[in-house]
């Protein structure tokens, strides 16, 4: 298992981030300590993640090539209605998954067969983000290129730590919370190949204000 989550959530091979979780606050956002490590990953890490028996993990999924194979928007609220981002991406046919973070938000994940350039991957994702109506949420890759050997990007904590009793799981076409085997099915059926992303037409569906000012 830990095989296939780890070819799913490829990125920087120099670098990784962990999480440890302190306490939780009043309004369900989860408070801890970030840390990045400058080494490669290793098995144990990812087993450690999805065992819950180690760290949490966080994949900076742009890589050396800025390039990736997943992309996330971030949406950091704490009293979202996951079901209803389900039903805006069911509406307008979107290639995207949503999994439950850390803190209660929303991780909208993109996934890609091969890896496309970063800028094409976050290029993609604002549109969505937008047409989700999200437009001021988080997208990661942060970044479309890393300017130099020393920078690391910015890392995304990943779902299913602690895969056998998370609060970190996908969500499945109805808004129920699936296991880490039916995420990981899932991601193969919706993932993109390069050539799908570059031609993927992001269009809001037609509404009655479309033909009229841009302030509705």
């Amino acid at each position: 298992m830990w095989e296939t989550f780890s070819s799913i959530f490829d990125g920087l091979e120099e670098a990784f981030g962990t999480y440890k979780i302190d306490k939780t606050q009043t309004n369900g956002k989860k408070s801890g300590r970030a840390a990045l490590v400058r080494e490669p990953r290793t098995k144990d890490h990812w087993v450690g993640h999805l065992s819950g028996k180690g760290d949490s993990l966080g994949i900076i999924p742009i890589n050396e090539d800025n390039e990736c194979r997943w992309g996330c928007i971030d949406v950091d609220k704490y009293t979202l209605d996951h079901k209803e981002i389900i039903r805006k991406i069911n509406t307008y046919k979107l290639p995207l998954v949503t999994c439950r973070s850390k803190s209660g938000g929303a991780h909208i994940f993109l996934f890609t067969t091969d890896y496309v350039p970063a800028k094409l991957m976050r290029d993609k994702l604002m549109s969505l983000s937008a047409v989700l109506g999200f437009g001021n949420a988080e997208v990661f890759p942060k970044q479309i290129e890393l300017k130099s050997q020393d920078d690391t990007g910015n890392f995304l904590n990943l779902p299913y730590f602690n895969c056998k009793n998370t609060t970190r799981y996908c969500f499945d076409t109805t808004g129920k919370a699936i296991t880490i085997d039916a995420f990981l099915n899932g991601v193969k059926v919706s993932a993109l190949t390069p050539k799908e992303l570059q031609d993927l037409q992001i269009k809001r569906p037609p509404s009655e204000f479309d033909d009229g000012p841009p302030c509705l």
